[in-house]
């Protein structure tokens, strides 16, 4: 029996219960499916109240423990595996109960309910003892570096902003492949790795197109935190709490935009925080819209270090060169610029070059076709590339690249720039006045300096990197496809210029600054847009019918050569609009130049102009600028002038900017009466003048309608007497009303915008005058910068002052406020800046040059900002201090000796 009783237990009653769950299975389906909602509805619950306090952990700094992460991803997959069963259920309702394919799949789900009701139970009954832990954060990382020279400096200033506490965020500025990220990498290997105070430093490198979510993660992982499913605003807040625990340095490397810190989750350091944001970029812009408190722009190696990193790349062949190749070498080096890569790269491209004439031939490559050198293209000029290429439009493209027209290392004024381009049609003229255009032409050179793309010389020149101009003219080549589209051979010694054949397909061509002597042959240039000829001194010829063949030329500069005429065949460039005739030898202007119906710039100035065809210039109507100062001046005004008629000039309807030579009292005084061309005029020549007596400046009505008038320059007038200073006389609010017994006349304290007459006037030029004197009778030239006398053998003083009737001991004058540069030149009489109880008084003056002016014993005048004092050491030994000390050790130490 007891065997009967073990068989039935141990057989059947497993059997029984089996087929009794497989018919529940069957039968009780739906009490399954209900069975696993109620288990997962409350398993749920419990995932949401810890998903709540895992939530609050992170924003208190911690980090799910890891049991937690994996309790709740089971849930995540739970549910998905709950809603496929769900869904399965609900399509086998599609077949027939009593078919066996229906309670095979009925049975098949409800055994799959229920097993996943078993795992929800588990899963429900787990408990945590605590759900967050503290972070687990990696601190420091080391960067990948290589051998850096020259670097001292400027991580001295990283290291002295990383103590600095009033210093959050720190700016870096540079051009392309100046070593910015070299030095990031140092500076976190060296200074940051395992620093004192310091908790976490992370380096990101951004780059162009950066993803925000993907910077957010880089910063996460070093900080032990995991996001799945956050989306990048929950991201900023948990960031935010973690990071405004800590000191921190985030590196960002190479932005080319402004990064939003507020939309990442980094807290802006405080003053007093320890905390840094160091960012490095090739756009100064980016640093000013990030609010960097301090900025350091990274220059080029100075020539020291530059021919260390040279030689080192170069090696052997620099190890013990003869002497010819060490020159060669160093010329090939100060051709890189300072720029450490492309030191690297020119080295190593040379590495193996062991005679004069390799070297000698890769100096022509990198003057002419640098992008031929082996590695230039991938190495240094794709890189610098990305620089041109993030430029916001196509204006500061093309005027970047018009600045590669130039030679080598050249100082280019910027208003050549902005006139070519003007010219050319980059710049336009939507803006009424010539003054704000150019200002919209200051504008893109200021974006290109910005962009590490131009370098600054002062206020009024650029320079541009000879990298910088390799890669422009590599762009402007087409890659280096097209070798002359873009024919560029300024400033390398030409003696002829290149072959008419070469010219055929070039867009622009610039010989300038060369020895070319003369043109013989005539180019076929359909596609030619710019031709620049300028600074050769010994070109004296252009054959006729030179420009036949250039129907799209816009810009022709033929300045600073040596012509006496131009060619036939100019009326054939029906497109030009900028054309520069400045300081050649042409008398005689041609009747083909009113051909140039399209011309917008006409540069005449500094020529010997003597002719200039009647109907010429009244057929240019859309002259916007035309400079004539030292030029033609015999201006025809009634019987006055045997010349071009004036009112030729007055039909100039779109005239903007106009420097003007006037040779007659009427032409000036037509000039003066026609309030198109006197607003327009901003450089004013009154030369010869007969009859001209008196110059009253600035309260005549001579000077009413010149308003943008900057210089006047006033030469070989015989017959002038005086030139007068005559205006309001407003006593200033200074320390000289402090002084006692003294009258104190000539300051102009009436603000700017009402300053009506000569409201810009700058320099004032007197040469050559006879007679002439400076009579003073009140007022001042409030804006006047420069003051320059030459050759005037009757001045005896700098103001004579006439019509004063004061008895008082003293009499200060201030009739040039702003003068900063006063120069007195060949004055055989000149003996005193003021007479007898008067003291001329000059606030803003910084330089005073005195030369052969043999009577001036004493320097009796006050000018408490005076700089410097030149002068030979014959006429300084001879001056006079009459025991006044403290004078003489006033301007001892500003003497410069002339040699």
């Amino acid at each position: 029996m007891e065997f009967v009783a073990s068989i039935f237990e141990n057989v059947f009653r497993p059997l029984k219960d089996f087929f009794a769950k497989t018919y529940g299975y069957v039968a009780s389906s739906e009490y399954y499916m209900e069975a696993l909602e109620d288990e997962m509805n409350e398993l749920k619950s419990k995932r949401d109240d810890v998903r709540r306090m895992v939530d609050a952990a992170e924003r208190q700094g911690l980090e799910a423990t890891s049991q937690v992460k994996w309790w709740l991803e089971s849930i995540d997959k739970l549910e998905e595996q709950v809603a496929l069963i769900k869904a399965d259920y609900e399509a086998r309702d599609r077949l027939q109960v009593d078919q066996a394919a229906g309670i095979r799949v009925t049975y098949r789900l409800s055994k799959k309910a229920d097993e996943t009701m078993e795992e929800a139970r588990n899963l429900k009954e787990r408990t945590f003892a605590k759900v967050a832990d503290e972070l687990v954060q990696v601190r420091f990382e080391e960067m990948p570096t290589v051998p850096v020279v020259g670097m001292g400096p400027i991580l001295e200033q990283l290291k002295a902003c990383l103590g600095d506490n009033e210093v959050g965020i720190i700016g870096i500025f540079g051009m392309a492949g100046v070593g910015k990220t070299a030095l990031l990498n140092k500076f976190n290997n060296e200074y940051l790795v395992g620093a004192e105070g310091i908790n976490v430093a992370i380096y990101i490198e951004v780059t162009r197109n950066y993803d925000l979510s993907k910077i957010q993660k880089i910063i996460g992982d070093r900080l032990g935190l995991s996001w799945e499913k956050k989306g990048p605003k929950e991201r900023a807040v948990v960031l935010y709490k973690v990071l405004s625990k800590m000191n921190f340095v985030i590196i960002f490397d190479d932005l080319w935009e402004p990064i939003n810190l507020r939309m990442l989750g980094i807290p802006v350091p405080k003053q007093q925080s320890k905390s840094k944001i160091v960012l490095s970029t090739r756009i100064e812009d980016v640093c000013d819209r990030m609010d960097v408190r301090r900025k350091i722009k990274f220059d080029c190696l100075p020539w020291e270090h530059a021919w260390e990193l040279f030689q080192e790349k170069v090696g052997d062949a620099l190890a013990h060169p003869n002497p010819e190749i060490r020159r060669q070498a160093e010329s090939v080096a100060m051709k890189c610029g300072g720029l450490p890569l492309a030191l690297i790269t020119v080295g190593r491209a040379l590495a193996s070059k062991r005679t004069t004439k390799e070297w000698k031939h890769a100096i022509t490559v990198l003057k002419i076709a640098p992008w031929q050198l082996l590695g230039m293209e991938n190495d240094l000029l794709v890189p610098l590339k990305h620089s041109y290429d993030c430029l916001p439009n196509d204006k500061l493209r093309l005027c970047l690249l018009y600045c590669s027209l130039f030679p080598e290392d050249f100082s280019i004024f910027k208003e050549w720039i902005i006139g070519y381009c003007i010219g050319e049609g980059f710049i336009d003229d939507l803006y009424t006045e010539m003054d704000e255009i150019y200002n919209k032409g200051h504008d893109l050179l200021g974006d290109l300096k910005t962009a590490s793309l131009l370098e600054s010389e002062d206020e009024e020149h650029i320079k541009m990197h000879p990298m910088v101009r390799a890669m422009a003219l590599w762009i402007a080549s087409d890659s280096g496809t097209k070798e002359t589209k873009w024919l560029v051979r300024a400033g390398i010694g030409l003696k002829e210029a290149l072959g008419a054949e070469k010219w055929n397909d070039a867009e622009r061509i610039s010989f300038m600054r060369n020895n070319i002597f003369e043109l013989y042959e005539q180019p076929r240039c359909p596609s030619l847009k710019t031709l620049m000829l300028q600074s050769n001194p010994a070109l004296q010829k252009i054959c006729d019918g030179f420009f036949q063949y250039m129907p799209t030329l816009r810009v022709l500069d033929l300045s600073h050569t040596s012509i006496n005429e131009l060619p036939s065949g100019l009326g054939a460039l029906g497109q030009l609009q900028y054309l520069d005739l400045y300081n050649t030898n042409i008398k005689v202007l041609p009747s083909e130049l009113g051909e140039l119906v399209n011309l917008r710039f006409l540069l005449l100035s500094h020529m010997p102009l003597e002719t200039i065809p009647n109907g010429v210039m009244c057929r240019l109507t859309l002259l916007q600028v035309l400079y004539m100062d030292l030029s033609y001046g015999d201006w025809k005004v009634g019987t006055s002038g045997n010349g071009v008629d004036f009112q030729e000039l007055e039909s100039l309807r779109r005239l903007k900017a106009f420097d003007a030579t006037m040779q007659t009292p009427a032409a000036l005084q037509q000039l003066a009466q026609s309030p198109r061309l006197a607003g327009s005029t901003r450089n004013l020549l009154i030369k010869t003048a007969a009859g001209l007596k008196t110059l009253e400046l600035p309260s005549s009505d001579l000077w009413k309608n010149m308003t943008k008038l900057k210089r006047i320059w006033v030469v070989t007038c015989a017959d002038l007497e005086e030139v007068v200073i005559n205006g309001p006389d407003v006593r200033p609010e200074n320390d000289l009303n402090t002084l006692s017994n003294t009258i104190i006349r000539g300051y102009n304290t009436v603000p700017d915008e009402e300053q009506s007459v000569l409201p810009d006037l700058e320099s004032i030029i007197l040469q050559g005058l006879q007679k002439a004197k400076i009579m003073y009778k009140g007022g001042c030239l409030q804006q006047l910068s420069s003051l320059f006398i030459w050759y005037c053998p009757g001045l005896e003083h700098l103001i004579s002052c006439a019509n004063d009737e004061s008895e008082e001991p003293l009499v200060i004058i201030e009739a040039f406020p702003k003068l900063k540069e006063l120069y007195l030149h060949g004055l055989p009489r000149f003996k005193s800046f003021s007479t007898g109880r008067y003291l001329l008084c000059f606030p803003s003056l910084v330089s005073l040059k005195v030369i052969e002016c043999p009577k001036l014993k004493t320097l009796e005048l006050s000018a408490k900002d005076l700089l410097e004092i030149h002068g030979t050491n014959e006429w300084w030994n001879t001056l006079e201090w009459e025991d006044d000390t403290e004078v003489k050790e006033r301007f001892m130490p500003l003497f410069r000796p002339l040699r």
